[in-house]
C-alpha cells in the first residue's frame, strides 16, 4: 500500500516550492505526485536576448553566465564579458525566497560587489523595475571604453 501524505507533508512540499497532484488507480489509494514548479523570468530572458542580440551584431565580444570571478569565496556573475571587465548581475528581490532581502544575503551581495569592483570589474545591477536599460547601459559603457 502506498504512503498515504498528511497536510503537513504536502505544506513543506508546497513551500519548497512544489505542487501536489493526485495520482488516483483503481486499487490503490489516492498518492500525492510532487513536481518541481520551474518559473520563467521574462527579466531574466530578456537581459539574455539583449546580450546575444549584441554578440551576433558585434556590438560585444564573447559573454559567459555564471562566471566565478573569484577562488576563494567562488562568487559569480549572473553574465559577464571578461574580455571588458563587466558584470551584469539581476537581483531577484521580488521572489518569495530571495537570499537578496536577507540582511545576511545583502551583506553577501555588498561584499561580493566590493570584491569584484576592487578587482577591476564595473557592475551593471538590474531589477524586475529596470532590467530594459541594459541595451543602453551597454552603449553607453562602451562610448565610455
Amino acid at each position: 500500500m502506498g504512503k498515504r501524505w498528511t497536510d503537513s507533508d504536502l505544506k513543506n512540499l508546497q513551500a519548497k516550492g512544489m505542487t501536489v497532484t493526485e495520482q488516483i488507480t483503481s486499487d490503490v489509494p489516492v498518492i500525492p505526485i510532487a513536481k518541481k514548479i520551474v518559473k520563467i523570468s521574462v527579466e531574466k530572458n530578456t537581459i539574455e536576448f539583449i546580450l546575444r542580440a549584441f554578440l551576433q551584431q558585434g556590438i560585444i565580444p564573447e559573454y559567459v553566465t555564471e562566471h566565478q570571478f573569484d577562488q576563494s569565496r567562488k562568487f559569480r556573475f549572473d553574465w559577464a564579458i571578461p574580455s571588458l571587465m563587466l558584470a551584469i548581475e539581476y537581483e531577484g528581490i521580488f521572489s518569495e525566497k530571495s537570499g537578496h532581502t536577507t540582511v545576511t544575503g545583502y551583506a553577501s551581495d555588498i561584499e561580493k560587489y566590493n570584491m569584484a569592483t576592487l578587482q577591476g570589474w564595473k557592475i551593471l545591477r538590474y531589477t524586475a523595475l529596470n532590467y530594459s536599460d541594459l541595451a543602453q547601459d551597454i552603449e553607453l559603457f562602451l562610448s565610455n571604453l
